[in-house]
């Protein structure tokens, strides 16, 4: 279950650099934009805002999945599979919502939510 949870952490970060990757790829930021202090808000594209709100959304979902995980851990509850299903649906989840496919997102959304509810029955 570790792996699982080195998984999703590394998911976790890529997901957050995601949004100023996507603009310095599409040429909407320069590089040095990055290091700068960003006093001011930057313009963002749609399918880099949609990567933005994902990378919020992702930081709700951690805040539970993490903990879940961990508990399952030293407990030896095995919730490998849950988690592995978790994190499968929230590579879904993102990409989905950049390219903007709505009503299948919002159902890998339930997916992924089920399952974090699944991993807290299971420990119980």
């Amino acid at each position: 279950m570790t792996e699982v949870l080195l998984a999703a952490l590394a998911f976790y970060l890529l997901q957050l650099m995601l949004p100023s990757l996507m603009a310095v790829v599409r040429g909407e930021i320069t590089t040095a934009a990055l290091f700068a202090q960003r006093d001011q808000p930057i313009e963002k594209s749609i399918p880099v805002g949609r990567a933005d709100r994902a990378a919020k959304n992702i930081q709700e979902s951690m805040l539970v999945f993490v903990p879940l995980l961990a508990m399952g851990i030293v407990t030896d509850t095995n919730l490998a599979g849950l988690a592995t299903v978790w994190l499968g649906l929230r590579i879904a989840y993102l990409i989905t919502y950049v390219l903007g496919i709505a009503y299948i997102r919002t159902f890998i959304w339930f997916g992924s939510i089920y399952c974090l509810g699944a991993m807290a029955v299971a420990l119980v």
